[in-house]
């Protein structure tokens, strides 16, 4: 009987927190804005599907490459090769092959090396909306359509930083090296690498999917897992534009410049201050300034 009388004061509390509970506030549908099915790639793993939304502004033939290689099912079948815990996950043929020198002629011809898009001109990529926090790394940041971005107005320059779930390609020591070979922040900001390798997209969807990859040791060939039967499989990748329109997922993304996200950079500037008793600094950093996404039913 005691169990009982426990169990329905449990609920009968829970009852009473879900009625106080503030209702969550409703969003205007206007200041959403749904993904391009010609930049959304879906990159199927075995543990669940991955949704990247590509960035082609501020890096429009590295964009243009990746769709090519997703259309020639060059992904198919290939490997996470080398993914270390707190860093990222890289994709492709293998180690040693993100500049042409370590392929063959045919995959040269088809292949070739893309000149760096380390950063574009601020003009060309869309509204910014500037955080309103300084930045260790960069001028100035703050986000354009949903995408973390720096800037720089003394040279004009803007650039997808590196925050968890950034999407890039790999490169060798040379600027002008990137092929083929992709890779995903799974880890904590990893900043240093801005304006050094070709920024051009974010994971929207399925980042838990990531996580589950087997790592490599970083101590150990830079964190290439060494027996190629532990490396997880890259299924297949698809670009959304090339499914029927039944079976073509619908994503929404918050836009950056509207009135509900600046809503939502304001909570994080206030957190539950009923909660907080001594006062956290008023500071947002870019990199845990998530921007709202949902699939549309």
């Amino acid at each position: 009987m005691k169990v009982i009388a426990s169990l329905a004061l449990v609920a009968a509390l829970s009852a009473a927190t879900a009625a106080a509970a503030p209702a969550a506030p409703v969003s205007n549908p206007a200041d959403w804005r749904e993904v391009d099915p010609n930049n959304l790639v879906l990159i199927d793993t075995k543990y669940g599907e991955v949704a990247v939304e590509l960035a082609p502004d501020f890096a429009p033939n590295h964009a243009a490459r990746l769709r090519a290689l997703i259309r020639a099912h060059f992904y198919d079948g290939k490997k996470f090769y080398r993914v270390i815990d707190g860093f990222v996950a890289q994709g492709g043929i293998g180690e040693g092959t993100s500049s042409t020198a370590s392929y063959g002629k045919a995959q040269l011809k088809q292949w070739p090396a893309l000149k760096a898009e380390f950063d574009a001109p601020v003009a060309s990529v869309g509204t910014f909306t500037p955080l309103g926090s300084p930045d260790l790394f960069a001028p100035e940041v703050g986000h354009v359509n949903g995408f973390p971005v720096a800037r720089d107005m003394a040279d004009g320059k803007a650039w997808i930083a590196h925050c968890p779930g950034t999407f890039a390609f790999a490169r060798d020591n040379d600027d002008d090296t990137a092929t083929t070979e992709f890779y995903v922040v799974i880890g904590q900001m990893q900043r240093r690498l801005d304006r050094n390798l070709t920024a051009f997209g974010r994971v929207i969807d399925g980042m838990q999917y990531l996580q589950k990859l087997k790592r490599g040791n970083p101590d150990v060939a830079m964190g290439v897992i060494q027996n190629v039967k532990d490396q997880d499989p890259i299924l297949r990748v698809r670009l959304a534009a090339d499914l029927p329109e039944a079976r073509r997922p619908h994503y929404l993304v918050m836009k950056t410049e509207s009135p509900s996200f600046a809503e939502k950079k304001a909570q994080r500037l206030n957190p539950a201050p009923e909660f907080y008793h001594r006062k956290p600094p008023q500071v947002l950093d870019l990199c845990n300034t998530p921007v709202p996404v949902k699939r549309a039913p």
